[in-house]
C-alpha cells in the first residue's frame, strides 16, 4: 500500500516579528507573536526578509487561516533594527545576553537563550520588533483553542489529500515522521539522525497500548524507511504530490490518532495540533530544539 508526499523566522511588529525557518519554526514564531499581540492589544505584522535566503522553504503563513499575515519591509524599519538583524551583530548580542535595544520608534527584543524566557511576559512596549524561535508552548498555550482553528489550510483540499485523510480516519492511525535528507549535511547538534532503534522502540510501545494500530509513514527518505524498518501489513507509506505538500503532510499527521515524531519542529507541531484526547505523542529522549520544548505529558523514547 503506497500513497507517497513527498518559514523562515518571523519578525513581529507589535508591530513587527521576524519570520525564519521552515513551517514548524514559522508556527512557533507566529503563535508566540499572536499571544504577545493579544496580551498587549496590538497589531501583529511579519518581516519575511529572511525567507529570501531559504532555497527549499518559503513564507507559509498566508496559506493558513491565521489572524494576520501582513508583512513589513526592510525599508520601513529603522536603520538600527536592520543592523541588529545582521548575522554577526545578532550573534554577539545573544552571546552577551543583551535582549533589549532602543531603535527610535521601535524596541528590538531578542531571544538570547535556547530556553523558555519568562521575561517575554514582562514586555510592555507598544512598538516592538521581536526576534527569536520561541520553541515552547509556554508562550502561547493559553490560546490553544483559537490557534487550533487558525492553523488550518486556507486553500481547498485536493483529492489525493482527501483519499489519505479518509484512510487515516477509518482506523487507529499512527503518524510516523522520519526526517533525514537535510539533517545528513547539517552540523547542528540538534539535527542528529535517528536510527531504526528509536522507531522500533516507539512502534513497540504503540503496539502495547493501541489495538490494531496502522502506521502512516511520512518521510523525505522513504527508501531508508523501507530498507531499515521494513514493510509490515499495518504500514502505509504516504507520498502524496499536492500543490502544498508540506502543509498537507502536517495536516494528515495531525489527524492521525497518535504520533511518533522525529527530532523536528515539523512533527512537533503535528503532535501539538492533534485533538484526540487519548493521543499518544512519542518524541526522542535525546534533546533537540530548545530546553523545555517538549510538553511534560508527551512520551520520550
Amino acid at each position: 500500500y503506497e500513497i507517497c508526499a513527498c518559514l523562515v523566522g518571523s519578525e513581529m511588529c507589535i508591530r513587527d516579528r521576524r519570520i525564519k525557518g521552515g513551517l514548524g519554526n514559522q508556527l512557533f514564531q507566529y503563535t508566540s507573536g499572536y499571544a504577545l499581540a493579544k496580551r498587549l492589544n496590538q497589531k501583529l505584522v511579519f518581516d519575511p526578509s529572511f525567507t529570501a535566503n531559504m532555497t527549499a522553504r518559503g513564507y507559509k503563513l498566508p496559506l493558513l487561516q491565521v489572524d494576520t499575515d501582513e508583512v513589513i519591509y526592510t525599508e520601513q524599519l529603522p536603520q538600527k533594527v536592520n543592523r541588529l538583524k545582521n548575522l554577526y551583530i545578532n550573534k554577539a548580542c545573544r552571546v552577551l545576553n543583551i535582549s533589549k535595544h532602543n531603535c527610535g520608534k521601535f524596541v528590538y527584543w531578542l531571544e538570547t537563550r535556547d530556553e523558555w524566557q519568562p521575561d517575554f511576559f514582562t514586555i510592555k512596549e507598544e512598538n516592538l520588533y521581536v526576534d527569536g524561535y520561541f520553541q515552547s508552548e509556554e508562550y502561547f498555550k493559553q490560546y490553544r483553542a483559537e490557534l487550533l482553528k487558525q492553523i488550518q489550510p486556507k486553500y481547498e483540499p485536493e483529492d489525493e489529500y482527501l483519499k489519505v485523510l479518509n484512510d487515516i480516519q477509518k482506523c487507529n492511525s499512527v503518524a510516523v515522521h522520519v526526517r533525514r535528507s537535510d539533517f545528513k549535511k547539517d552540523n547542528c547538534e540538534f539535527h542528529y539522525l535517528l536510527d531504526e532503534r528509536y522507531y522500533q522502540n516507539a512502534i513497540q510501545k504503540i503496539r502495547l497500548e493501541v489495538e490494531n494500530p496502522v502506521f502512516f509513514w511520512f518521510s523525505d527518505d522513504m527508501d531508508w524507511v523501507k530498507k531499515h524498518i521494513g514493510a509490515g501489513e499495518d504500514f502505509r507509506f504516504v507520498c502524496i504530490r499536492t500543490t502544498h505538500g508540506d502543509i498537507d503532510d502536517m495536516m494528515l499527521m495531525r489527524n492521525c490518532k497518535h504520533i511518533i515524531t522525529a527530532n523536528s519542529t515539523f512533527s512537533w507541531w503535528a503532535a501539538w495540533l492533534n485533538e484526540n484526547i487519548d493521543a499518544i505523542r512519542i518524541v526522542p529522549s535525546k534533546p533537540y530544539g530548545m530546553d523545555g520544548m517538549i510538553p511534560k505529558n508527551w512520551d520520550k523514547v
